[in-house]
């Protein structure tokens, strides 16, 4: 069986291998640490799903933040901008292992003078190991977590990625990792299906756990003990169907074996689609995964759907799954599978904080997704009925899990006034326009303006328009649209986001309006028209309601990009 040890500081371990802070990972050296300079420079590291997940705001995103140093404890990272506010920067560790399968590791880590008074540490593609953990000035922490590698498919992808790396992120003031063991085990796999509210998501730094779109899968990890592991297969837009049409299922079908656990969680996604519906397509995929999983020898359970804080007009709850929740549990009395019901705990919880109080464990401005406050919360509960099922009581967590309370209000970080994008333009060539003389549709131009302003599209969909649904290529742009109000309520009646429509001049004036007002205070009271002109960017011959061109597009995107 594979084992390593890594040795960070003055004193190390006489088997260790020694690594520093100039000890930067790459595939040929197979050991390293990983900041912004080898993060740019290696594609393969640009993959959350292979890596920390961690990334820094988009503002930063051609910086260096992340600088390393050597101590006598270990290594630290200099000037991590610790606050109150934030988390600072993530110290990452990144190993390459020869197989997939489960790991042992064994973490020390060392403080000076000053303490620590939060640390948390993230495995792999950010699942918590553990969060809140205080450190006496001039002590050490040492801590164990049992990881699982296996392939997977990235979001964006459409082909298996092999990971055979562990990843290691340390968030914390004053704080230095001293030491890594990594040791191969046999142990049983807690594998998870699922859509976004449930996946292992991307995070940013500095850290703001209310500002990183969180599942309560990737949190799960920390409320159990050594010897199990998560692998969480769960990805944002999937249904009941989708899950096993894009080959996420297949993969664990490939890995899972006798002992294992199997947890299912659909529901966001198939309600969109009429043949999903709960007592039809959802029950029937849900039973079909049942007798598949069985037959392999592994335990399969089932979770009810986590609840959206949605609220009537009238300040009354709004169950959007409750048909779903309900089918869930008839199936698992049917079937007798244990059933987990987190859309009731969950619905509860909302009710009893209001609509308002709820927020803070919700991503900004979103009713469906969780942050990290809100996924950790619900990963708790999943846990305490999780590890009281036969077979599973053996794993319910020694390692400390304190509540993790949110701050009242939840703010967005915005850029800073010196923010400027790249004078190289990042638009396509006009040679590169495929049929330039068609009109050009709303998410088509969205597309290049959210690129042009600087906006990542997200890996969720709110579920905000019905002609939108949370598995196509654009429902990610379509929810940054929303939340950073590039496309005016006036252009989006009766529930519909008319994302395939060609765009007129006077709506893609209004978005290239308000994309520049995102970036430029001073004219966010201006009229669109009058904006317009005085940018450049209003044509001689103007109609409003004439289609817009993909060539004519590229061209306004074009020159609202110089005003930027």
């Amino acid at each position: 069986m594979y084992q390593i040890g890594f040795s960070f500081s003055e004193a190390p371990y006489p088997t260790d291998a020694l690594a520093d802070a100039f000890d930067l990972y790459t595939e040929e050296k197979g050991y390293g640490f990983v900041i912004e300079k080898n993060r740019k420079e290696q594609e393969l590291l640009q993959i959350p799903e292979l890596n920390s997940a961690f990334s820094p705001w988009y503002w930063d995103s051609e910086k260096e933040l992340t600088s390393l140093m050597n101590t006598p404890l270990g290594v630290m990272v200099k000037n991590s901008s610790f606050t109150n506010e934030n988390y600072g920067l993530p110290l990452s560790f990144k190993v390459k292992v020869p197989n997939p399968g489960n790991y042992q590791i064994r973490l020390t880590i060392c403080c000076g003078k000053k303490g620590c008074n939060n640390l948390i540490i993230f495995t792999g593609r950010r699942h918590l190991a553990c969060q809140g953990i205080t450190i006496a000035p001039d002590d050490s922490y040492t801590a164990e977590f049992t990881v699982h590698l296996c392939d997977i498919i990235p979001r964006g992808k459409e082909e298996v990625y092999a990971d055979h790396t562990l990843d290691i992120t340390l968030f914390g003031e004053n704080i230095a990792l001293s030491r890594l063991s990594i040791c191969e085990i046999e142990a049983p796999v807690i594998y998870i299906s699922g859509d976004s509210t449930v996946t292992d998501q991307s995070g940013t730094y500095p850290y703001q756990p209310g500002c990183c779109y969180s599942g309560w899968g990737q949190m799960l990890s920390a409320y159990l003990k050594t010897g199990i592991s998560v692998s969480n297969h769960a990805h944002s837009g999937l249904t009941t169907e989708s899950f096993r049409n894009e080959g996420h299922y297949q993969i664990i079908r490939r890995f899972i074996k006798p002992g294992d656990y199997y947890l299912i969680q659909f529901a966001h996604n198939d309600q969109k689609l009429p043949y999903l519906d709960a007592s039809g397509g959802y029950r029937e995929r849900i039973i079909a995964y049942i007798e598949e999983i069985r037959h392999c020898g592994a335990i399969p359970i089932l979770i009810t759907p986590l609840a959206r804080n949605t609220w009537t007009g009238q300040g009354t709850y709004n169950d959007l799954l409750v048909d779903y929740a309900a089918e869930c549990i008839r199936v698992g009395e049917e079937y007798q599978v244990p059933v987990i019901d987190l859309h009731q705990f969950s619905m509860d919880f909302i009710k009893q904080k209001g609509l308002d109080q709820a927020k803070s464990y919700f991503y900004p401005k979103d009713y469906t997704h969780t942050n990290d406050y809100g996924a950790y919360l619900m990963a708790g509960y999943v846990a305490s009925k999780l590890l009281g099922l036969p077979g599973l009581t053996p794993y319910k967590g020694s390692i400390p899990t304190p509540e993790w309370i949110p701050p009242i209000e939840i703010l967005l970080p915005t850029p800073p006034e010196s923010f400027t994008q790249a004078t190289a333009s990042i638009l396509p060539a006009e040679t590169q326009l495929d049929r330039p003389e068609e009109p050009c549709t709303r998410v088509e131009f969205l597309e290049q303006l959210v690129k042009i302003i600087g906006y990542v599209p997200v890996n969720v969909y709110n579920d905000r328009y019905s002609d939108v649904i949370g598995h196509e290529w654009y429902a990610g742009l379509v929810e940054v649209s929303y939340q950073n109000s590039l496309v005016d309520p006036v252009y989006t009646s009766n529930s519909s986001f008319y994302p395939l429509e060609p765009v007129t001049w006077e709506q893609v004036i209004s978005f290239c309006s308000n994309g520049y007002k995102s970036r430029h205070a001073v004219a966010q009271k201006e009229d669109p028209i009058k904006l317009a002109k005085k940018l450049n960017l209003l044509p001689n011959t103007y109609q409003p309601e004439e289609l817009v061109s993909r060539k004519e597009s590229l061209h306004l995107l074009r020159a609202l990009e110089k005003t930027l």
